[in-house]
């Protein structure tokens, strides 16, 4: 991943499956990173961090983005998750009318290849709680010190505060290290390879030269590398499966009907019996139903077309398949018609 834009630099091979950015809204500068993981060099590449300032998360509200697990963007061969959050805050604002209380922006954005883009859901979601759940009170301290690195005149006292903020920010890299390496530590080392997706990614993950032979049982008598990052001998807490069976395969604004038609294929190796495929519309704060239909089974490898009407002047629509038991989100997509018509 470090060679998002320089094929011809050097990587581990690690580094190839994931790349994690902690960024805040800093009211003067804008979309700013707090760090990249695991190189943070970039940081001032406006090339590379062209599509993390401007990812959709930036310009939902909280409420928008609750809607949905994360948002997604595609961009170059690459999936970037995105999810956004507010915390606590105890520093002095630069901007009128906000306070030292006013809560941080935080958006944490994990970047995955498209080939093991069906890791992304359940990491973001670890990562967000990580960061989350041990760093809610002390994110601020983090941009007190990104921001007063800029004083040109540095009190005895800022550079307290400088390296009171980056002493928490190694420790959130070591976290964000140790979750990342135990996430994929467990999927490697448990795999459920049932679903076309999940063995697409870990022939991926064989390409990029870590051993995943162990997966395909013991009479697997392959392998594809001699680099072995993690010991299949040892159990993982989590049996990894692919959690999201469906695949969004197109998109399409029929301009004729003013119709949107979004075709999707059940990607696993089995039927699913029982799916409520919905899709809402967006404006402002509010959600409304405009088409909703039940699937009683849906073969494996099934393409299915769903076929809705546009509301006129609305552009944001979330397309959902529900599971009609247990009322799980097995799919959701947030689609704008204006980048539609774009692309």
């Amino acid at each position: 991943m470090a060679d998002l834009f320089d094929s011809s630099s050097v990587k581990k091979p690690f580094e190839d499956l994931a790349v994690v950015y902690v960024m805040y809204f800093d009211e003067a500068q804008g979309h700013m990173p707090l760090l990249i993981y695991p190189d943070d060099q970039y940081r001032n590449n406006k090339k590379f961090m062209r599509p993390i300032k401007y990812h959709p998360i930036w310009f939902l509200t909280l409420d928008e983005s609750d809607a949905l697990d994360h948002i997604d963007l595609e961009f170059k061969g690459l999936t970037f998750f995105g999810k956004k959050f507010l915390t606590h805050s105890k520093r002095q604002k630069r901007r009128a009318g906000l306070e030292e209380e006013t809560p941080e922006t935080i958006v944490v954005i994990l970047s995955l290849p498209d080939k093991i883009e069906l890791f992304g859901d359940e990491l973001i979601r670890l990562l967000t709680q990580a960061v989350q759940d041990k760093y809610k009170n002390k994110l601020f301290e983090i941009i007190d010190s990104e921001i007063l690195k800029g004083e040109v005149i540095k009190s005895p006292k800022i550079k307290d505060r400088i390296e009171e903020g980056e002493s928490i920010k190694k420790e959130l890299r070591t976290e964000i290290e140790t979750t990342t390496n135990k996430f994929f530590s467990d999927v490697i080392k448990n795999s459920d390879t049932t679903s076309i997706r999940m063995q697409k990614a870990i022939a991926y993950l064989a390409f990029k030269g870590i051993d995943v032979s162990h997966i395909y049982g013991k009479d697997y008598n392959g392998t594809f590398s001699n680099i072995q990052l993690f010991d299949p001998s040892l159990k993982g807490e989590v049996n990894f499966v692919d959690k999201k069976p469906f695949m969004i395969l197109k998109i399409n604004i029929i301009e004729d009907s003013q119709e949107l038609e979004i075709l999707v294929q059940n990607n696993s190796l089995h039927a699913i019996k029982g799916t409520v495929v919905k899709i809402n519309h967006l404006k402002e704060y509010f959600e409304k139903e405009v088409m909703i239909e039940t699937i009683d089974v849906w073969d494996a490898q099934e393409e299915l077309v769903f076929i809705s009407p546009i509301i006129p002047y609305i552009d944001d629509y979330i397309f959902f398949i529900i599971d009609e038991v247990t009322n799980e989100k097995l799919l959701s997509k947030r689609i704008d018609l204006k980048l539609l018509k774009k692309s």
